[in-house]
């Protein structure tokens, strides 16, 4: 059970990791991208029109990791003022309160998930192609749509999994004492 418990993590940590890489990537890419078109049309009055439009593909792509990646390290779009003000001081609490919005999360994710993975066999299907930068195919973007989600599923699973294991504990604990 522990050597499965093991793989799990390194695939998880490999996971985090691969996510990492390409939203640095990402966001090193569209700064240069954007820093040329700006040298492009201020210093040279050369307008490179297809500059922005693979900057702003590669900006919705690793901004679709990105939220993987905001997941992952609970940084997400929780409203911590409500949270606080309930559940402060009771671990107990706290921890029911995460993982109910883990499970609405979860049930959100579920709802999502079946139409993203139809737009994204529809985008490997039938590819489209951006206009000015003619030879980018954008269905990579819908493809990455679905994929992002499916590692913020992942990760939601990780983490209420991680919290389930510590509530027990404490409710385990609090039960002895």
């Amino acid at each position: 059970m522990s050597h499965i418990k093991a793989v799990v993590k390194s695939i998880l940590n490999g996971m985090q990791v691969a996510e990492g890489i390409i939203c640095g990537i990402g966001l090193m890419v569209t700064t240069l991208l954007i820093f040329a078109q700006v040298i492009n049309r201020y210093l040279l009055h050369f307008e490179i029109m297809w500059f922005s439009d693979l900057a702003l593909y590669v900006f919705i792509f690793f901004m679709l990791i990105a939220g993987a990646v905001t997941t992952w390290r609970q940084g997400h779009v929780a409203v911590d003022f409500l949270r606080n003000r309930i559940v402060n001081g009771r671990p107990v609490t706290a921890a029911m309160y995460s993982l109910f919005l883990q499970a609405v999360s979860i049930a959100a994710l579920c709802t999502i998930l079946p139409p993203a993975y139809r737009f994204m066999r529809r985008a490997m299907k039938y590819p489209e192609y951006g206009t000015l930068v003619r030879w980018f195919n954008t269905s990579w973007l819908q493809i990455t749509l679905c994929i992002a989600l499916l590692l913020v599923l992942v990760h939601l699973l990780a983490i209420t999994g991680r919290d389930i294991t510590e509530l027990t504990k404490r409710l385990r604990n609090s039960s002895t004492k």
